[in-house]
C-alpha cells in the first residue's frame, strides 16, 4: 500500500500562474492519493502565514523549487525557505526538486548552494510547448512521489512499537537496584523537552505565564487598541504576541501577523513599493485578492492610498476587528524616511479609530526591541500612545517553576548558581536548562563554560560580539562598562543602544552589564 506524501510548493508570487499551471497538471495525478500538495493559496483567512508555511514546509516529503529571478530576488523564498529545504534535503528528511521557470542569470550571483542544480536547465517559459512541459515535469514529481512513499513506508515498518508494548517492565528480581546518583549528578524526570529557539508555541508546555497577558487580553477588546511589547530580543516578546493573536482568534477577530525581517530589503528604500507589499500582505492573509496597484492612484502619497485600501478592502464590510501585528517593527528605523511616513500614519489610524467607528475595528500589536532615538515628531510616533508591555526577567521563582518543568529536581543552591551567573534572562535560563535536562552536559560544566566560545552561548555572544566590533564607538561604550566594578554613565545614546541589545540594564542614570555572564565574555573579548 502507498503511504500519502506531501508535496510543498516554493515560489515568488509573481510566478503565480505558473505555479498555477504545474499544480494543474499535478492534480491530475492525484486520484491515486500519493501525492498530497500544498502551497500558501491553501491558507484560510485567520491562519497565521508565516507559521502555516514554516509548518507545511517541516512536514513536506517532496519540496519544489520554483527557480525564477523573481524567487532568487525574494528574501522570504531565497533565505528562508529555499535553505530551510536544502537543510531538510542534506538530512535525508526531504527530497528537494528544482524547477527553472523562468530564464535566470547565474552569473557572478552567490547562490550557494544553488550553484549544485542544473544552472544550464532550460526554463519552462523557454520550452515551445508548456502544456507538455508541465506534464513531464508533474509525470517527474509523481515518480519522485512513489519513490518517497516507498522509503515512507519501509520507515513505519521499521518503527518499534510504544514502550507500553515493546518494553515491558523488567523483571524486579533479575534487575539489579542501580547505584544512586553522585551528589554532583543532576537528577532527571522523564519529560518532554523543547528547543530553546524562536517563539514558544501556544501549546508550548515551558511557558511561564505573567499578569502581561490578562492586559494585554483585555486591552484588544478595545476599539483602536494599540499594543506595543518592547524588551531586548530572546525575552518572549513573539511568544506573547503569538498568545494576543490566539485570544484575538477565540473573540472571533480577524488576525493578521507580518515579521519586517523577513521583507525584502529593497523595499524599505521606497515608501510607495513598501506600503504596496504592506496593504498587499495583510490582504493576502485575509484572503483578499484585489491588486494593490489597481487602487494606487500616483497623484496621491502612499499614506492616502494606504488608507483607502485598508478602508475600502479590509474594514468595510466586515463585522469582525482586524489585528495586524508586526514583528520586528525596530527595522523600520534604520530608515529615517520610510520611519516618519509609517510611524505617522499608524498614528493617524489609530487617532482615526477615536472619531470614526469603521476605525475602531482596526487594531495593532507592536513587537520591537529598539525604539527610534531620536523622533522627528512625538505627535507623528505610535510610540507614546497606546499600551506599553515592557517584558523583564524571570523572578527566581518563575526559574524555579522552569527547572522543574525541566524534570530537574535541584535545591535552592543549584538555582542560585544559575541565576549568579545568567540571571533570570529568559532565553538564556532555558537554553541551559534545556541542555543540562536532556544531559548534553552537567550544572557545573555549565557553568565553567558559559562565558567562553565552546559554551553552548556561542553563536549569542559572538553575534553580539560582532555588532559591537562593527561600532567601535558601542564597542568602546561595553568595554568601559565590562571594565569597571560599579555602574558607569555613558552617553545617552550609546547607553540606550546598548540597553535595546540587552547587554546592560540601568541602574538610575548608569548602566552595568545585564549578567555576569556578558561581564566575564565580554571582558575577556574586549578588554585586551
Amino acid at each position: 500500500m502507498e503511504v500519502p506524501v506531501n508535496v510543498f510548493f516554493s515560489y515568488s508570487h509573481k510566478d503565480e500562474r505558473l505555479r498555477d499551471r504545474l499544480a494543474t497538471h499535478l492534480s491530475m495525478l492525484q486520484n491515486e492519493k500519493v501525492i498530497e500538495s500544498w502551497h500558501d493559496r491553501k491558507i484560510s483567512a485567520g491562519t497565521e502565514w508565516a507559521q502555516a508555511i514554516d509548518d507545511n514546509l517541516n512536514s513536506a516529503d517532496i519540496i519544489l523549487l520554483l527557480i525564477s529571478a523573481d524567487f532568487l530576488a525574494s528574501q522570504y523564498c531565497y533565505d528562508i525557505e529555499m535553505k530551510q529545504a536544502i537543510a531538510r534535503h542534506e538530512a535525508g528528511d526531504a527530497r528537494v526538486i528544482p524547477i527553472i521557470l523562468r530564464p535566470v542569470d547565474w552569473s557572478g550571483a552567490p547562490f550557494g548552494k544553488l550553484q549544485a542544480f542544473p544552472t544550464n536547465a532550460k526554463a519552462v517559459t523557454a520550452w515551445s510547448n508548456q502544456d507538455k512541459a508541465f506534464t513531464n515535469i508533474a509525470q517527474g514529481i509523481r515518480q519522485a512521489a512513489k519513490e518517497m512513499s516507498e522509503v515512507l513506508r519501509q520507515r513505519r515498518a521499521l518503527d518499534p512499537l510504544p514502550d507500553s508494548i515493546s518494553d515491558p517492565s523488567p523483571d524486579p528480581a533479575s534487575d539489579p537496584s542501580p547505584e544512586p546518583p553522585q551528589a554532583n549528578q543532576t537528577e532527571r524526570n522523564e519529560v518532554s523537552y523543547e528547543n530553546p529557539e524562536g517563539s514558544m508555541g501556544i501549546d508550548s508546555g515551558f511557558y511561564i505565564h505573567s499578569p502581561y497577558e490578562e492586559r494585554c487580553y483585555e486591552e484588544i477588546k478595545k476599539e483602536g487598541a494599540l499594543i506595543r511589547i518592547k524588551s531586548p530580543r530572546n525575552m518572549g516578546k513573539s511568544s506573547l504576541m503569538v498568545r494576543v493573536l490566539a485570544q484575538a482568534k477565540q473573540l472571533g477577530y480577524r488576525t493578521v501577523t507580518l515579521n519586517l525581517d523577513l521583507a525584502n530589503q529593497k523595499l524599505f528604500d521606497d515608501l510607495d513599493k513598501y506600503m504596496q507589499w504592506f496593504c498587499a500582505s495583510v490582504g493576502k492573509q485575509l484572503g483578499v485578492r484585489v491588486k494593490v496597484e489597481d487602487d494606487w492612484d500616483e497623484i496621491f502619497g502612499a499614506n492616502d492610498n494606504s488608507t483607502d485600501y485598508f478602508e475600502k478592502h479590509l474594514l468595510e464590510g466586515a463585522e469582525q476587528p482586524l489585528v495586524v501585528a508586526i514583528d520586528n517593527f525596530d527595522r523600520v528605523f534604520k530608515y529615517p524616511d520610510l520611519e516618519t511616513d509609517f510611524c505617522g500614519l499608524l498614528r493617524g489610524w489609530h487617532e482615526r479609530s477615536r472619531s470614526i467607528k469603521l476605525w475602531g475595528k482596526l487594531r495593532f500589536v507592536i513587537v520591537y526591541s529598539l525604539e527610534p532615538y531620536s523622533l522627528k515628531d512625538i505627535n507623528q510616533s505610535p510610540f507614546n500612545v497606546g499600551l506599553l508591555i515592557e517584558l523583564g526577567e524571570f523572578t527566581p521563582a518563575q526559574v524555579q517553576a522552569l527547572v522543574a518543568l525541566h524534570g530537574l529536581k535541584w535545591a535552592e543552591p543549584a538555582v542560585g548558581q544559575l541565576m549568579a551567573l545568567i540571571g533570570g534572562h529568559p532565553y538564556l535560563v532555558r537554553s541551559a536548562l534545556y541542555y543540562i535536562a536532556v544531559g548534553d552536559l552537567t550544572l557545573e560544566e555549565f557553568l565553567k563554560t558559559a562565558p567562553t566560545e565552546s559554551g553552548i552561548y556561542r553563536s549569542h555572544l559572538v553575534g553580539h560580539l560582532r555588532t559591537l566590533e562593527k561600532n567601535p564607538v558601542l564597542g568602546a561604550a561595553m568595554k568601559t562598562v565590562v571594565l569597571s566594578e560599579t555602574p558607569v554613565r555613558l552617553d545617552s545614546e550609546a547607553g540606550f543602544k546598548l540597553d535595546s541589545m540587552g547587554l546592560v540594564v540601568r541602574v538610575n542614570n548608569q548602566v552595568q552589564p545585564r549578567c555576569r555572564l556578558y561581564r566575564q565574555y565580554f571582558r575577556d573579548r574586549l578588554g585586551a
